[in-house]
């Protein structure tokens, strides 16, 4: 079922939020107060299964920079499903290693869910996801791309 009239906002918000969080994110990462060399060093100190493959330093750069060009595609509404999902492998690295590490439980019971926050980057990644599946919307380049063909 197509989407018409006020529906067809929907996932022109979704893009608009998930691709300015992303965009924020990764700009603070690589031109923000702090060095991009400490972010290198968290990533090494995740212990990706990649670092065999792939040096820290090539997966920081990979994970900042596609952050900040895959949510600019997701605010266009550009190769959006592609853009989303590969953010949303992003995401998913970055609940695994760094919010579910802790005692859930804990944090709960004291009030939150966890001292770190993993509600954000699930956020991100429900949007991210929701955006894998129905696509960009109509007010978007690829729906503007995509209704050219269809003519």
């Amino acid at each position: 079922m197509a989407m018409t009239g006020p529906s067809r906002v929907a996932p022109l918000i979704l893009r608009l939020a998930a691709g300015a969080a992303l965009v924020f994110h990764a700009y603070q990462i690589l031109f923000g107060a702090e060095p991009f060399s400490a972010f290198v060093e968290r990533v090494r100190g995740l212990n990706l299964p990649l670092a065999d493959v792939a040096p820290p330093e090539i997966l920081a750069y990979v994970a900042a920079w596609g952050a900040l060009a895959g949510g600019a595609l997701l605010i266009l509404g550009f190769v959006t499903r592609i853009a989303a999902l590969v953010n949303a492998c992003t995401v998913v690295v970055y609940i695994w290693k760094l919010c579910l590490g802790a005692d859930l439980l804990d944090g709960i019971r004291s009030g939150y869910a966890y001292p770190a926050g993993y509600e954000y980057p699930l956020l991100v990644l429900a949007a991210a996801l929701a955006l894998v599946f129905t696509g960009p919307g109509a007010l978007s380049i690829d729906g503007l791309l995509m209704g050219r063909r269809k003519e």
